[in-house]
C-alpha cells in the first residue's frame, strides 16, 4: 500500500473532521479515500462515454456539397445522421434514434460565438449520460422523453430548466393533441404573477412514468425544442451538468 501525504490548513482539517463525523465515516482517512474513489469513478465514466461517443468536432465532420446551405444537420459520433429544414425537426430525430450519442446540430453555412457552461457533482450509480447539444457553439442540456396520446407514444425533446418549478410544454403540442386543462393557477413569471391553465399528463423517461402538471408556453426561435422540464420533473432524478466536458448525467433514484 502506498501512503500519500499532503498538507491542509487547520480550518480545512476541522471541516473534514466535522464531515467525517456527520456522515458516519470510520475515519478521516476513510472519508478521503472514498472521495478520491468517487472522483476517479466519475472520470472513468466520462472517459468511457467519450471513447464510445466522441463530442462534436467540426474538423472531423465531412459535409457533402449536395446538402444545400441552410439545412440543419444532426450529428452523432461526428457523422451526419439527420438532415432537416429546422433545428427542432433534427432534434426530434436525434432524440428518438440517437439519444445517447447525439452531440449537436450544425446549420450549414452558419457560424456563431462560443459561451461557457457550469457543472456540479453527484453519485454515479445508475446514471445515464448524454452530450449537451451543440448548436451554433452554444450548449443545451436536452433529453428525450415521451408522452402517450390515445395509446400511441410520441417522442419529444426537453430542455432541463432548473429555474422553473413547473414544466412547460409547447402550446402547439397541447393544441395538436387536444389536451384539456385541469384547472387555472397563479404562476410567477418575469412579468409578474399571471393566472394560466394547468394541464396534466404522463411523462415517460427511461422506463419511468411520471404524472406531471405543466403549463403551455410559446417555444419558438432558431433552435426550438418541445418542452422546458422544470423542477417537478427534475426532482424525480439527480442531475449532473459537466460544463467543461459538455455532458449531462441523469441518475434514476
Amino acid at each position: 500500500m502506498t501512503i500519500i501525504n499532503f498538507k491542509i490548513d487547520e480550518e480545512k482539517k476541522k471541516k473534514i473532521e466535522e464531515i467525517t463525523k456527520l456522515k458516519g465515516y470510520k475515519s478521516v482517512s476513510d472519508f478521503i479515500r472514498q472521495i478520491i474513489e468517487k472522483e476517479m469513478d466519475l472520470q472513468n465514466k466520462i472517459d468511457n462515454f467519450l471513447e464510445k461517443n466522441p463530442p462534436l468536432d467540426k474538423k472531423e465532420i465531412d459535409i457533402p456539397d449536395y446538402i444545400p446551405d441552410g439545412k440543419y444537420l444532426g450529428i452523432s459520433r461526428n457523422s451526419i445522421v439527420a438532415v432537416g429544414d429546422s433545428a427542432q425537426e433534427v432534434a426530434s430525430i436525434l432524440a428518438e434514434k440517437f439519444p445517447d450519442s447525439a452531440s449537436g446540430i450544425l446549420h450549414k453555412g452558419h457560424e456563431s460565438e462560443t459561451i461557457d457552461f457550469v457543472f456540479s457533482i453527484f453519485s454515479l450509480d445508475g446514471s445515464k449520460w448524454y452530450h449537451q447539444y451543440n448548436y451554433k457553439n452554444n450548449y443545451y442540456p436536452l433529453i428525450p422523453f415521451s408522452m402517450p396520446f390515445n395509446g400511441v407514444k410520441k417522442t419529444f425533446t426537453g430542455l432541463i430548466d432548473t429555474g422553473a418549478t413547473i414544466s412547460a410544454v409547447d402550446k402547439k403540442i397541447i393544441e395538436e393533441y387536444s389536451i384539456e386543462a385541469i384547472e387555472k393557477k397563479e404562476v410567477y413569471t418575469a412579468n409578474g404573477i399571471i393566472k394560466v391553465p394547468v394541464y396534466k399528463s404522463l411523462f415517460r423517461y427511461e422506463g419511468n412514468s411520471i404524472e406531471l402538471e405543466f403549463i403551455g408556453t410559446e417555444i419558438s426561435g432558431d433552435f426550438t425544442f418541445h418542452a422546458l422540464l422544470g423542477k417537478n420533473f427534475i426532482d424525480k432524478f439527480n442531475i449532473l451538468l459537466l460544463g467543461r466536458e459538455k455532458l449531462l448525467g441523469i441518475q434514476m433514484v
